[in-house]
């Protein structure tokens, strides 16, 4: 099989002009190196070859713990003038150094540590760079373990070596989810000879994830336990960006490893995985406030499904988005709604059985308050002559909502935004967005059913003493 990534290597080179030379390999690594990690910033520099200036700088500004390397081309495929350089270089550069041609055999070395004192930089050639080229743009293994690669990779590859590695990582993955340990335990060690410390703990955390998914103990993971009983927002990128994981007990295990803001750290988008993940997340995580945002869906994400972007948790509905915040700050100002007359406000209410406990309605320019101790308010009699009085022009402003665990939600219709009463409150996401949609939102039967598919039913709220005075006693 030609090595697509050599071959427009080697062609760049053959260019008489050196200027454009420079320009064209330069452009061709570059291109290579994005595709690798479509998430890495590559910076251009005005040099080339040079012993100590770096010829590329990659950068990575959604994953802000993730260090930058540079990058170093090279002309020469002599080994002992790429060890020499790799000695020279500085080891918080974390320097990648790449041969444009073919490094001579390393099959022998390949279980060599990396020089002493350097143990940050990676040699590679032309054919390396090409084998950890993924095939396609979908998820799977091979192209987590090319990022990771350009993330953290160190020691020396050449084309053998690369594909021996990623080898044992897909089989080292397979093997983790069957709990079969010595696949696993291969993949672990392959990650702490070929990785900088910081990137095999991500993937090492990333196999846990695996491991315990598919109903094995953490305790008996084939691997010391630094650090793989969690997982940060890059392990869990890796997780999220892995091959489809349809099985619902694999995420109910997984999610109780993660949490709401690691996710909104994640710079995912609107994966598969993460479908399944928030299938068992949306009973298990809490917020505290959402907010309904108008508008059509995005182009790059197809409605009905949760996505990560910006810092925010999506779910996507053909008309419009709600958003999930930790707080009212978090939220962008400018969405106004219209407000929602009283009949149409209780309406939804009996319609999913969501109790009012205070209302507030807005008459041309007066405020109108109706609340009580926290029953239902929703079928008071004297709210029928409220009502009454105030005619169809009323608008109600806010409610609050009582959700099925007993908190309280306070329901702005102006806005689009509901919280949870209480400064430190935090609330179930399925309820929260579900009271959400239901009460600040007029369903079509459709959109009702999918918001149930998506986030249960309402569900019943706790028992309640409810006593109705007669409107005379008013």
């Amino acid at each position: 099989m030609v090595n697509i990534v050599e071959q427009s290597i080697s062609q760049a080179m053959d260019e008489p002009d050196d200027r454009m030379m420079f320009t064209r390999v330069k452009d061709i690594v570059a291109r290579h190196l994005r595709h690798m990690d479509p998430g890495a910033t590559v910076t251009k520099t005005e040099f080339f070859n040079h012993t100590h200036v770096p010829d590329m700088v990659l950068e990575w500004p959604d994953r802000p713990r993730t260090l930058r390397r540079f990058v170093y081309l090279r002309t020469t495929s002599d080994q002992r003038e790429l060890e020499d350089d790799l000695q020279r270089l500085p080891r918080e550069a974390r320097p990648v150094l790449l041969a444009l041609g073919q490094l001579p055999s390393t099959h022998q070395l390949e279980n060599v540590p990396p020089p002493p004192g350097n143990g940050t930089a990676l040699l590679l050639d032309a054919s390396a760079l090409g084998a950890l080229q993924p095939a396609d743009d979908s998820p799977g293994i091979p192209y987590l373990v090319s990022r990771s690669v350009l993330e953290g990779g160190r020691g020396t590859l050449d084309k053998a070596a690369t594909e021996e590695f990623l080898n044992t990582l897909v089989q080292g993955a397979e093997a983790a989810r069957a709990g079969e340990r010595v696949p696993t335990r291969d993949a672990v060690d392959a990650l702490t000879a070929r990785m900088t410390t910081d990137v095999a703990d991500r993937m090492s955390a990333f196999l846990a994830a695996l491991w315990q998914g598919g109903g094995s103990t953490l305790a008996s993971f084939p691997a010391p336990q630094r650090g793989v009983g969690h997982l940060d927002e890059t392990a869990l990128m890796y997780l999220l960006e892995s091959d489809d994981i349809t099985d619902a007990a694999f995420w109910n295990r997984v999610v109780r490893m993660i949490s709401l803001p690691i996710l909104l750290r994640t710079p995912a988008t609107g994966t598969g995985n993460l479908q399944h993940l928030m299938r068992e997340a949306i009973r298990l995580w809490t917020s505290r406030v959402c907010m309904i945002v108008p508008g059509a869906a995005d182009a790059d994400i197809s409605p009905w499904r949760w996505a990560v972007k910006a810092g925010q948790l999506i779910l996507q509905t053909p008309r419009f988005h709600v958003v999930v915040a930790q707080s009212r700050h978090q939220f962008p100002p400018g969405h106004e709604h219209d407000l929602p007359r009283l009949d149409e406000v209780r309406n939804r209410a009996d319609r999913f059985n969501i109790p009012l406990t205070s209302l507030r309605m807005a008459v041309t320019d007066r405020h109108v308050g109706y609340g009580g101790p926290g029953d239902d308010i929703s079928h008071d009699v004297r709210l029928d002559g409220i009502s009454g009085a105030l005619g169809q022009a009323a608008g109600v402003i806010e409610a609050d909502a009582r959700i099925p665990t007993g908190e309280t939600l306070q329901c702005v219709f102006g806005s689009g935004i509901a919280s949870a009463r209480g400064a430190r409150t935090q609330v179930p996401l399925d309820a929260l967005l579900g009271t959400t949609t239901r009460l600040l939102s007029e369903l079509s039967s459709e959109e009702a059913e999918k918001i149930t598919q998506l986030l249960g039913a309402q569900g019943s709220p706790p028992a309640q003493p409810w006593s109705q005075p007669s409107f005379d006693d008013v």
